[in-house]
């Protein structure tokens, strides 16, 4: 391997020479070239200058991807506005028939508003009830512990055990029963 790199080596010196081969197969000056003694230099448009800058291939295609899913939404959101307004139409007012409670999407206009609040939006009323129940268990659990504070208190004062911490004995349960017998039976002890 160090032989042919050796050859190709001497070959191109040989070659590129400023008195070599290259220079031979050169046409005469004819203005175009400038012949220098390390190779040929082309004079093209010397006037302009290329300036770098960076890319701009993310920006156009972040514009390209914006562009794409606006028309992919935007049509065909225009195609049902279009056709909901034409076929469909506004609601009308009328008179409510006797018996009859209006349902909470028949209060709007627009067919598309109709739609939503049928299938996309919550009941109004039942949001209003649940925030209702929400504030009911939230006061109910104020009260709680309003409740259990007040007894902690009551206890700290008279030095008290808490009452949860008292245990039943088992014999308590037969003395009970032994009772209800009694009173059952007449008999008195």
């Amino acid at each position: 391997m160090a032989i042919w790199s050796r050859f190709l080596l001497t070959a191109n010196q040989k070659v590129f020479h400023p008195n070599g081969l290259f220079k031979r197969l050169l046409p005469k000056n004819n203005g175009n070239t400038i012949n220098i003694q390390e190779g040929i230099v082309r004079s093209m448009s010397s006037h302009h200058v290329m300036e770098v800058t960076p890319s701009r291939w993310q920006w156009h295609k972040t514009k390209d991807w914006m562009h794409f899913y606006f028309f992919v939404g935007a049509i065909p959101a225009f195609i049902i506005i279009f056709c909901a307004n034409v076929f469909i139409g506004p609601a009308t007012l009328e008179p409510i028939p006797e018996g009859y409670t209006p349902k909470q999407w028949e209060y709007y206009r627009s067919p598309i508003t109709r739609f939503l609040s049928r299938y996309c939006f919550p009941n109004p009323q039942q949001e209003y009830e649940k925030y209702l129940h929400y504030l009911d268990s939230v006061r109910e659990q104020s009260q709680i512990r309003t409740i259990e504070n007040t007894a902690r208190y009551s206890m700290r004062q008279r030095g008290d055990y808490p009452y949860w911490s008292y245990k039943r004995m088992l014999r308590g349960k037969h003395i009970m029963e032994l009772r209800k017998m009694y009173d059952e039976h007449s008999i008195i002890f």
